[in-house]
């Protein structure tokens, strides 16, 4: 996989003025230091952010680090300033919660090495990999990791929040974290440490869902792999919007029963050729794609066969079946649903996925996105290990907005929020990943299970006590 181009390198980039801190700093370091005021900073900034909605908040410095010694000094470079210090990949958080206007942020996108041990099934990857990479790489030795969904996603924020990936269900205890054996993380002291649950074992604990509370860098992620599938068997079935009611009465109580390497959705998106603006009844279809991870055809035919007997299958407009795929196209079916546009979203963890979908059915009409589409994911019941990543529930329903300019983002957002609040009292907490950290900040705490959120804030004492890394997004 060929290494990320440095911003550095692309014509009208300057290094720091001579004499200044990020000077000294820039002789310390192999990667790239920009400073607020620069005249490149902006473009640094905007570009930190996967989508074209660029929120309003601006660090001092931005550092792009090209090793895990680069990130020692950035660290020691910030705590001996005073400056709070966080952490971007990909910059996929859909709140750019990574983005604070004060302190350092730390760009470890090119950090992105990939070693195999087939014999082992494990793999150590830098926090820059993509997870298409990681699946092609992988795929080599025939194994497979549960990246995430969408092949663009780097592993390191990904897995840190504890990672709502691909067949989990079968691969790793609901959340994809749990195939974490180990990282390698930068603490506040500047150190380079191993964690696992066997050395540092409270750091490894906080590590596998802290997201971006996390008191650390994570430069190195110790994965353990699993055999790949021969074929990812599968089919999509879209529905008018008036079977939405029986599509998801099949999801909560069908689904459940299907084997755990069968992984089911259900995506309400607009018809490409029902102009925006019309009712959700004559505009919305309804989206039942199925996957079994699967060694033939055949045991794919008969892990689906629960499925596909149901009567819902024959009101379908429209099918594929019969689909014979692998990641490649995997990833590049997920990946066509997120094109380059403004972007936010939000999700919730629900156990009663029939009064979800009732509570956003009777909001969809207010929607003020011209594309917006509600995902819903079954995602087993799996006992979750100890860790931080601690709140999970039978269904992932997540809703992204997506918006041509700028001036429509404040009706998104609000309308957004709306409908989450209306959604709380059926919900069971939120993934940190993908909540509206910016418009819900009081409620980042229900990502966490109350006993998770206190020891992640006693364990924030105590490896980052005189608090180099920024906390939450709404906290200092």
């Amino acid at each position: 996989m060929p290494a990320a181009v440095a911003l550095s390198a692309c014509q009208g980039f300057s290094r720091p003025k001579a004499g200044s801190d990020a000077a000294a700093l820039q002789e310390r370091i192999a990667g790239t230091v920009v400073v607020k005021g620069d005249e490149t900073y902006e473009t640094w900034r905007e570009a930190m952010i996967w989508q074209r909605a660029k929120a309003n908040r601006r660090p001092d410095m931005i550092v792009q680090v090209e090793s895990a010694g680069d990130v020692q000094e950035a660290v020691r470079f910030a705590a001996a300033n005073g400056m709070k210090v966080t952490t971007r990949c990909g910059g996929h958080s859909m709140a750019a919660c990574f983005l604070r206007d004060t302190g350092m942020l730390i760009d470890v996108s090119r950090l992105d090495g990939i070693a195999v041990d087939k014999a082992a099934k494990t793999a150590v990857v830098g926090p820059g990999v993509f997870c298409r990479g990681l699946a092609e790489r992988l795929a080599e030795d025939g194994l497979a990791f549960p990246g995430a969904h969408c092949g663009t996603v780097p592993i390191s924020g990904f897995l840190l929040g504890g990672g709502v990936g691909m067949n989990t269900n079968a691969w790793s205890s609901g959340m994809s974290v749990f195939a974490v054996n180990a990282v390698d993380i930068v603490t506040a002291d500047g150190r380079l440490l191993r964690a696992s649950a066997q050395d540092n074992a409270d750091l490894f604990w906080a590590a596998r869902g802290g997201g971006p509370g996390l008191f650390g860098v994570v430069v190195k992620f110790h994965l353990q792999c699993f055999d790949a599938p021969k074929v990812i068997w599968g089919a999509t079935y879209v529905f008018a919007f008036d079977a939405l009611d029986e599509v998801t009465r099949v999801m909560d109580e069908v689904v459940p029963r299907l084997d755990k390497d069968v992984e089911t959705l259900v995506a309400i998106a607009a018809a490409p050729d029902v102009p925006f603006g019309e009712p959700p009844e004559k505009r919305q279809r309804i989206y039942l794609d199925v996957n079994a991870f699967v060694a033939s055809e055949a045991e794919g035919r008969r892990k689906l066969t629960p499925l596909l007997d149901q009567p819902l299958i024959a009101r379908a407009i429209e099918r594929i079946e019969n689909r014979a795929g692998n990641f490649d196209r995997y990833y590049s079916d997920n990946e066509a649903s997120f094109p380059q546009g403004h972007w936010m979203g939000d999700a919730v963890w629900v156990d009663d996925p029939q009064a979800a979908m009732a509570v956003l059915k009777a909001h969809m009409p207010e929607c003020p996105a011209p594309r917006a589409t509600p995902v819903l994911l079954y995602m087993g019941t799996n006992p979750l290990p100890d860790a931080a990543c601690s709140r999970i529930a039978r269904f992932y329903l997540a809703y992204y907005m997506e918006w041509d300019e700028p001036a429509e983002e404040a009706a998104s957002r609000a309308y957004c929020l709306k409908v989450f609040n209306a959604l709380k009292p059926v919900a069971r907490g939120s993934y940190i990943n993908e909540m509206d950290q910016e418009g819900r900040p009081q409620d980042i705490h229900e990502c966490y299970s109350p006993q998770a959120w206190k020891r992640l804030a006693a364990l924030r004492g105590q490896w980052d006590p005189k608090g180099v890394f920024h906390g939450f997004y709404g906290e200092s």
